[in-house]
This record gives C-alpha cells, sequence and structure tokens, in this order.
C-alpha cells in the first residue's frame, strides 16, 4: 500500500510529458546546439522542451505555428512556404519596406535596454553590407503573420497558422473592426465632409485616384508615395502574434505566449511607439502608460490606473474578438466595477451628463499642432508628410457636450492643415463628430482580406470631433491649406481632479499650449512656441502664436511644415457655443455647501478612532465633490 501510495503521489505532481516530435526536422536542427555552432548560427538554437513549456498549447507542431516541411532535412526544402519575422527597413533603396532577419544575422528576438518604447528594436549586423543593400535603418519589426508587402496584418497566414487551433478566434478577428481596420479606411480622403480630416491622414491604400483628384499638384502625388504612407500606416494594423506573443519579454526559449495581452503589448510590445501608444501618448497626450511613452517626457504624471497595475483589458473588454469602439459606453462604465458608490453617486447628481474623464484629467501632452506638406516620409520624398513633432502640454482639456449623447467630455482642440489640397469641403465652421456613415471599402484578398466589406461608425459610437475651417492661400509653392480644428476625446491619464473653479469661475474656457518643434534636416535647430486657446459662447479662436526663430534646413522652407506663420487666424471660428453650462448663483450656493461639509469631515476624519466609521468618513469624503446632497445623506446617517 505504502508504494501504491507513492506512485499515486509521483503521478498527481509528476511534470507533464511535452509532445514535441522529435522526428521533425525542425527539432533534429534547431534542437541540435553543436551542429548548429557548426553552421554558424548558434544563435539559433532552441531547446525543445523548453519551447513547449513556454508555448503552453499541448504539445502543438513547429509546423502548426511556422509552416514548411518538417518531413525534410534539406535547408530550402524544410523553410519553404514559411513566413517570417521582418524589419521595415529605410534608406537609399528601402523606402519603409520589408527586410528578412538575415540582417541582424538572425539576432534572437530578445528585449533589450530599459526604454520599452524600443525593447526590440534591432541594428543591421554589417553596417557595411546594409549600405551596400542601400538600408540605413531598421525602423521596426513585424512578426510572421504581418505581409512583407504591405506590412498589414495577414488574414490568410493568420488562419493558416493560429487558424488551425484556433479557427473561430481568427474568424472572429477577421471581421472585426480592429482585424480589418475599419475605422481608419472610413477616411477615404482629405475634403470629405464626412468623417472629415483627421490627424493620421485618410487610408492611402485604397484610394489613390480619389487623393490625386483633390491634390493641387495631382501629378506629383504618386502611387509610390501612397503606397509607402500605406505601409507607414499599417504598422498599426495589429495581427494574432503582436497581441498574444510575449516577445518583450525575456524567456529561454522565445515562445512565450499569453491569452490576455497586458498593457505593454496594446502599447507596441516593445516594436516602437506603435498599437496604442500612437494615438493615445504620441498624438491625443492624455496616454495610459505615459513615462517613457510620453511627449514630453518626464513632464507628465502617469494614469493612476496604471500605477495600481490595472491592464487595459480590465476596462476594454473583447467580445468575440473585437473590443468595439473605445468611446463606447461599456468603457464609461467600467468605472463603475471599482469606484461604485462614486459613480452611482455622480449619476444621481447634476453632474450625472460629465464624464468621469471630464474632471479627473487635466494637463495633457504631445501634439499642438500638426501639418501635411512636402517633404520626406517612409524613406522617399512624399506631398505629404506629416510634421507632428510638435511636441508639448496643454494645461487643461476643453470641456465640449457630445453632440448625440449630451455627455460633457474633454477634447484637446489644436489647429492642423493639409497643404495643395484643390477641393473645398460644404461643411465648414461647423462642429461635427467622426461618426463614419455605412460604406462599403475595397479589401486586399491578396493577404486574405474579403474583396469588400462595410464600415460605419455612429454617432453615439465616437467622441472625437473637428471643425472645418476652409481652404487658405497665400504660399509660394503649396497652394492652399486645408484647415481644421482636431478635436481628440482625452481619456486617459486619470488622476486628482482638476478643481470646481477651473470650470466655474467663467462661462469661457482657456487653455495655453506649450510646444518645442525639432526634426533634425527640417529645422536647423529646434524652436519653441506658445499659443492660447479661449472657446465661449460665440465660437473658439487660438490666439498669442509667438515662437522663436526658425532657422530651416537647406532646401526647406517653413511653409511646409509651419503654414501658421502666414495664416495665423486660419482656426478662429465663430458662430459655434462652447460655454460651460451653469447657473452662478446655484453653483455659488451649493459650493458654499461643499465647503462647509468639507470641513466637518476633515474635523471628523482627524479626531475618529472607530476604523469602521473613519473608512465610512473617507468614504463620505470621496463622495462628496461628486454630489454634495448625497454625501451630506450618507453623513447625516452616519452614527
Amino acid at each position: 500500500m505504502r508504494f501504491a501510495f507513492i506512485f499515486i503521489l509521483a503521478a498527481l505532481f509528476a511534470v507533464p510529458a511535452f509532445a514535441f516530435d522529435a522526428n521533425s526536422s525542425c527539432v533534429k536542427c534547431h534542437g541540435d546546439k553543436e551542429t548548429l555552432t557548426k553552421l554558424g548560427y548558434p544563435q539559433m538554437y532552441l531547446d525543445p522542451a523548453e519551447v513547449d513549456k513556454e508555448v503552453n498549447m499541448g504539445g502543438a507542431a513547429c509546423e502548426a505555428c511556422h509552416l514548411g516541411n518538417p518531413a525534410s532535412m534539406d535547408r530550402e526544402e524544410a523553410h519553404k512556404g514559411m513566413p517570417r519575422p521582418f524589419y521595415a527597413a529605410v534608406g537609399p533603396k528601402y523606402k519603409y519596406q520589408a527586410v528578412g532577419r538575415e540582417i541582424t544575422n538572425f539576432e534572437p528576438i530578445q528585449p533589450k535596454g530599459k526604454d520599452r518604447t524600443k525593447l526590440l528594436n534591432a541594428k543591421p549586423a554589417d553596417p557595411k553590407k546594409a549600405e551596400e543593400m542601400g538600408i540605413k535603418n531598421l525602423i521596426q519589426l513585424n512578426y510572421h503573420d504581418h505581409d512583407p508587402k504591405t506590412m498589414a496584418y495577414s488574414p490568410e497566414i493568420a488562419m493558416k497558422t493560429c487558424g488551425q487551433c484556433h479557427e473561430n478566434e481568427v474568424k472572429d478577428y477577421n471581421k472585426a473592426g480592429m482585424g480589418l481596420n475599419k475605422t481608419q479606411r472610413g477616411f477615404k480622403t482629405w475634403s470629405a465632409d464626412k468623417p472629415g480630416p483627421q490627424n493620421c491622414g485618410p487610408w492611402f491604400g485604397d484610394n489613390y485616384e480619389e487623393l490625386k483628384g483633390e491634390c493641387a499638384r495631382g501629378e506629383g502625388f504618386t502611387k509610390a508615395m501612397s503606397a509607402g504612407l500605406d505601409r507607414g500606416c499599417n504598422k498599426c494594423h495589429a495581427s494574432c502574434n503582436d497581441c498574444h506573443y510575449e516577445g518583450h519579454k525575456a524567456s529561454k526559449a522565445r515562445h512565450t505566449f499569453t491569452k490576455k495581452p497586458e498593457t505593454l503589448t496594446c502599447y507596441g510590445g516593445g516594436r516602437g511607439t506603435i498599437c496604442h501608444a500612437g494615438p493615445m501618448d504620441r498624438r491625443r497626450g492624455a496616454g495610459y502608460m505615459r513615462q517613457e511613452f510620453a511627449f514630453p517626457v518626464n513632464e507628465l504624471h502617469d494614469d493612476v490606473h496604471f500605477a495600481k497595475g490595472v491592464q487595459c483589458t480590465d476596462c476594454h473588454e473583447s467580445k468575440n474578438h473585437s473590443y468595439g469602439h473605445i468611446g463606447s459606453a461599456d468603457a464609461r462604465k467600467s468605472c463603475q466595477k471599482c469606484h461604485t458608490e462614486v459613480y452611482d453617486a455622480a449619476q444621481k447628481s447634476e453632474h450625472g451628463n460629465v464624464d468621469c474623464s471630464s474632471c479627473h484629467v487635466k494637463a495633457v501632452g504631445a501634439y499642438q499642432f500638426t501639418f501635411w506638406g512636402p517633404g520626406k516620409s517612409e524613406g522617399m520624398p512624399n506631398l505629404y508628410t506629416k510634421y507632428k513633432e510638435y511636441y508639448g502640454t496643454r494645461d487643461l482639456p476643453t470641456i465640449v457636450k457630445q453632440p448625440a449623447t449630451g455627455l460633457w467630455i474633454p477634447l484637446k482642440p489644436y489647429p492642423m492643415g493639409t497643404m495643395n489640397i484643390n477641393k473645398k469641403p460644404k461643411s465648414i465652421g461647423k462642429l461635427m463628430l467622426r461618426d463614419i456613415q455605412k460604406t462599403t471599402v475595397k479589401g486586399n484578398t491578396a493577404i486574405g482580406q474579403p474583396e469588400s466589406f462595410e464600415v460605419e461608425r455612429k454617432a453615439d459610437e465616437v467622441n472625437d470631433m473637428y471643425i472645418i475651417t476652409g481652404l487658405y492661400g497665400g504660399y509660394k509653392t503649396n497652394d492652399k491649406m486645408l484647415a481644421w480644428i482636431q478635436m481628440d476625446k482625452m481619456s486617459h491619464s486619470i488622476g486628482e481632479a482638476r478643481d470646481c473653479a477651473s470650470c466655474h469661475s467663467s462661462h469661457e474656457q482657456k487653455a495655453t499650449s506649450w510646444y518645442t518643434f525639432d526634426i533634425p534636416g527640417v529645422v536647423k535647430k529646434p524652436f519653441n512656441g506658445s499659443y492660447t486657446m479661449t472657446a465661449g459662447k460665440k465660437g473658439i479662436r487660438f490666439e498669442n502664436m509667438t515662437n522663436t526663430e526658425i532657422l530651416t534646413a537647406e532646401g526647406v522652407d517653413s511653409e511646409d511644415f509651419a503654414p501658421f506663420l502666414k495664416n495665423p487666424e486660419a482656426w478662429n471660428v465663430k458662430g459655434i457655443d462652447f460655454e460651460m453650462k451653469f447657473d452662478d448663483k446655484k453653483y455659488a450656493a451649493g459650493f458654499g455647501q461643499y465647503q462647509n461639509l468639507y470641513a466637518e469631515l476633515h474635523n471628523r476624519i482627524s479626531s475618529e478612532k472607530d476604523k469602521a466609521k473613519l473608512e465610512q468618513l473617507k468614504k463620505i469624503k470621496a463622495v462628496l465633490p461628486h454630489n454634495v446632497a448625497y454625501a451630506a445623506e450618507m453623513l447625516k446617517n452616519l452614527k
């Protein structure tokens, strides 16, 4: 009996056997360190047992993910048809185009350094050879379920690999908004009234003829330029591996996967300032992680939830491999999970139609201007180069009422423009939501997308807004500028709330932006600047534009990247009501009650000895700014 008992225990606690195929040529070669060393590729050795352990998928065969021919020991035949990771390269002969890992001598994909924006950055193993090939820099790593030609996520590769075991998940993702990049594809041209011109530009991959037609220098905008911009956009088109492979984590076998993506994965996983790091920290300036992802760095506080270890997917839950739209009510209601009493109190107050972020997001960073004009993009000259490097801070967001939902939300209105546009939009001087009317767009069947599919974003599913202000001329070589006010919703960097006076001391809203612009090759030295923004009952205006001396590099004209110098008033709009709506007398009375209750709570908290009562007093203090009457009732009932 004793031996039987020991045997049962051993069976219960034994390490499970891994199911890799020892006869596979993948295992025979990559699992043989001595042979790989002799061949000159010791870095390609992988312990098959460790690979199985890290993958944690029940011993899935190598070819299930990597394809190829595991029955052949011939190098070429064994690797035939394998999709592989690649780098985006720029230089005289590479215009943000794919180059294989041989450029780094198959350097292991392992994180290096402490900067999480570029943990997986790499350099050519042989700089001289790279120069001969026409490669100057490697910009970004792409995993093997991206298409090397377009840089986009490839549904076809995903179905052949991940789809072998996760068919339904891949099918769901391949028709989801993120899988098809539906939202961005809804932006077909610069001059469309809906969904309007926007910071990231139109979808360059499918709309070349339309874009050429609205360009004042149409013949100068080439297919090569459009294709380069398309590749640049596709770097944010997330793949299965982008979300589930943890390349940013050091591991023994470089095969670590996770079911639930973590925040750093959503921020690009160390492959660059891409995915949500781009629109959140680099564009909106109200990012979640901030820290080294922030623009400017070291100046803006982290989101309190990130500091406490809350992951993106804790609030933004996936349904059928789709996250819906981040502006949805589901995301807002996620606050209720952890802040139930405070959330419920706020909903019952006269601030029930004010989004939590309106009070809890203060200083924001990133772009304070953005312009599209002639320059260099994706390693080549381009009529549409994005000059976004006006990095700085805005002291307060602007609270605006969402027209479809009635919810007051925080936005960052800032001037934008695109040079050389000859088509005038119809909706000038109007506050517009970036909803997308139902439209059919072309798919890329070459990588497994459908021939066409519908794109739609309803007015209550989006919180970003814009105002097209018109076409402005007077430029030497750039014809006219299409000008608009970019108004992105600020959602993160939640922290200590702004004070009551920041909204209720005036019916006008004022904010100041500061920035530094620095692009080597465009300007000889950085220049600094600032402006003030005022939004009120009569409209919105940008004033006091000032900047230090601008010294352009040779062959560069300041109107290409700083058209505000010629038309500083292009973004002033009348006839839109941005007034902060409140009753001055009612506010004064309510604020007085708030102050009195705060004083009472302060005194009772400082003297309370009973732990249970102390916790309740602290809860009432948290409720107080959200609903004074509710806090007063709670305090009255506390015995």
